[in-house]
């Protein structure tokens, strides 16, 4: 009987051991797996970062678009279009990333413009709209800057 149990004894040890084993190498695979599926996440979320930049991209051309044909043209609804590109505006300066301040500050810029000769009902003309349109360049190209250090890091 004796014999019995130091074998059932024994036979238990060498499970629990092997159990320890199997469970180290599961726990190193799972951290393996675990890793790649991080670094995959991380390509996908600034793939997605490239995505809305080159969206806002878009939409600041179209801003510098409306601007110039609001200056130009005989159009008397001069408020409503100034208001309406101020909402986009508001949009591409929540798609900044926060930390992009300066980016942030000239895209606020932009919407004050905006707002004051809107709320005036008059066209922004000359220096006051190259102001503008200088100022939505600068953001334009520190976009392209961050869109081009995303695709480095993929």
């Amino acid at each position: 009987m004796d014999n019995l149990l130091d074998l059932l004894g024994n036979t238990a040890d060498i499970i629990g051991v092997i159990s320890g084993i199997v469970a180290v190498i599961a726990w190193v695979n799972a951290k393996k797996h675990a890793n790649k599926a991080s670094k995959t996440l991380e390509i996908i979320q600034n793939y997605r970062r490239v995505e809305i930049y080159t969206e806002v991209n878009k939409k600041l051309e179209q801003i510098k678009t409306e601007i110039r044909k609001i200056g130009t043209d005989g159009r008397a609804n001069v408020q409503k279009r100034y208001k309406e590109l101020e909402t986009t505006v508001g949009e591409i300066i929540h798609a900044i990333p926060s930390k992009n301040n300066d980016l942030i500050d000239k895209m606020r810029e932009v919407e004050k413009a905006l707002r004051i000769h809107g709320d005036k009902s008059e066209k922004l003309v000359d220096k006051k709209q190259y102001a503008v349109l200088d100022s939505i360049d600068i953001v334009s190209t520190g976009l392209k800057g961050l869109m081009e250090k995303l695709k480095q890091e993929s």
